[in-house]
């Protein structure tokens, strides 16, 4: 407590000098003299765990000077929690739980981030008032639409249970189920913005030999993937065409040329695959006669890929991807055009449509590597096979999700290639290199079954 006597003193002696430096840290100099003694305080408090002293001095903190420490926020955060948990009665309970929605108003009050902290009143609804459901919903919602692409990712997952908990609770129809897929399409779409920008990022800070800045962009891309992969996680049980097709179905009926409905329903159906439904042929049919755009002739391409019409569809998808302004459609459509050109069995164009494709957007380079690898298993001969072989590996390696269809192909390289025996008698040796022709070019590694 002398320590903290000295400091005090100090501390006036400085501000009575310099009331700008003094103002820093309150609206006059007393309040800073009386902001950073509290603050001594309960950081003391704070650090040997003592909650209940450390309360009254971090709360006029607070209320003295919001915004001269972001710390101030989440060792609050800490205390509170804390003293929730060992309180005794519902009283000292609800106060505790309004103190953090509080303190959630004064950091956007001293930083802003309006969006995510009206996400974090949402969190806290959610651990301390498990039957509020409705309103952790609206509070998600509400930070959603003032946040857009900027709301925290953990959030985005976050909203989508909380959309899952209320519509259980209002026992919702398929009219209510679309606001499901509406809070997906969001979050997805958030997420795989920040896919595609970090991915360029990454490979621009991989051209230049960045380390650090190489570090910090793969761990944002895992963390964007695991968040993406959590996503799909609880969409899981609501998203088979069985579920989506009648949500949409009444509602297509009765409005078949509402533009904002065929944008909706082309957009989930395609995402999850359900391009071959009914709903989707004339939804997207009629968005492209309605509003024709680069996106609607990307899904015209897909429509007509899912319905086997390899060369109408390879029409779409290179106006498509001729056309588009933006680099996400013109990376899909490029894809969606290597697959039809694959189907069709122009290998070489479909090989150079894959690789746009992943120059467009080097999140889709997993996919578009293990297409091509899929076209060198498709070409007869034992050093196409070596080609796939090693093509697979390196999708799997750009892209973890897409490792199950890798070892697919590996696995079929792996049966055509020669024993050690016809190896050897044909006078080469494994793990050396051979030049694959035809075609495919390049060279590939020897391997033996």
């Amino acid at each position: 407590m002398k320590k903290i006597t000295l400091f005090i003193a100090g501390l006036t002696f400085v501000f009575l000098g310099n009331v700008g430096f003094a103002q820093k840290y309150g609206a006059t100099p007393d309040d800073s003299v009386e902001c950073l003694t509290n603050n001594s305080l309960y950081v003391e408090f704070y650090k040997a765990k003592q909650w209940a002293d450390a309360y009254e001095p971090w709360k006029k903190v607070v209320e003295l000077c919001p915004a001269a420490y972001k710390n101030t926020y989440v060792r609050g955060n800490n205390i509170l929690a804390n003293l929730y948990a060992s309180a005794t009665t519902v009283e000292q309970r609800e106060q505790y739980f309004n103190d953090m929605l509080w303190l959630c108003d004064k950091r956007t009050e001293a930083f802003g981030d309006e969006a995510n902290n009206i996400a974090r009143k949402a969190q806290l609804y959610a651990q301390y008032k498990q039957n509020e459901v409705t309103t952790v919903y609206n509070l998600y919602k509400q930070a959603a639409e003032k946040g857009g692409a900027d709301l925290d990712q953990q959030y985005c997952v976050l909203y989508l249970q909380a959309t899952i908990d209320y519509l259980k609770a209002i026992k919702a129809d398929n009219e209510q189920m679309s606001i499901l897929f509406d809070v997906y399409d969001y979050a997805s779409e958030t997420m795989e913005a920040s896919l595609t920008q970090t991915s360029n990022d990454l490979d621009a800070a991989t051209q230049v030999n960045d380390t650090k800045k190489m570090e910090k962009l793969q761990k944002e891309l895992d963390n964007t993937r695991s968040n993406i992969a959590a996503l799909e996680t609880l969409i899981e049980p609501f998203a088979s065409c069985e579920k989506i097709v009648p949500i949409y179905e009444n509602r297509f009926n009765n409005n078949p040329n509402d533009i904002d409905l065929l944008k909706k329903i082309t957009t989930n159906l395609e995402r999850k695959g359900c391009m071959r439904e009914e709903l989707f042929l004339k939804a997207t049919e009629n968005l492209h006669k309605l509003q024709p755009t680069p996106r609607s002739a990307s899904l015209m391409g897909q429509m007509l890929l899912a319905k086997e019409q390899y060369s109408e569809a390879a029409k779409y998808l290179e106006e498509a991807e001729k056309t588009a302004p933006e680099i996400s459609t013109k990376a899909k459509a490029a894809l969606g055009l290597a697959q039809a050109l694959f189907k069709a069995k122009t290998y070489s164009s479909a090989r150079e449509a894959a690789r746009r494709a992943m120059n467009y957007d080097k999140s889709l380079s997993g996919k578009a590597t293990l297409l091509i690898a899929n076209m060198y298993l498709a070409t007869p001969g034992q050093n196409a096979a070596f080609a796939a072989y090693d093509e697979a590996a390196r999708a799997k390696s750009l892209d973890p999700s897409v490792a199950a269809d890798a070892n697919r192909v590996m696995n079929a390289a792996h049966g055509r290639f020669p024993t050690k025996e016809d190896l050897f008698f044909n006078g080469g040796s494994a793990g050396g290199s051979v030049a694959v022709g035809g075609w495919i070019g390049g060279s590939a590694t020897v391997r033996t079954r």
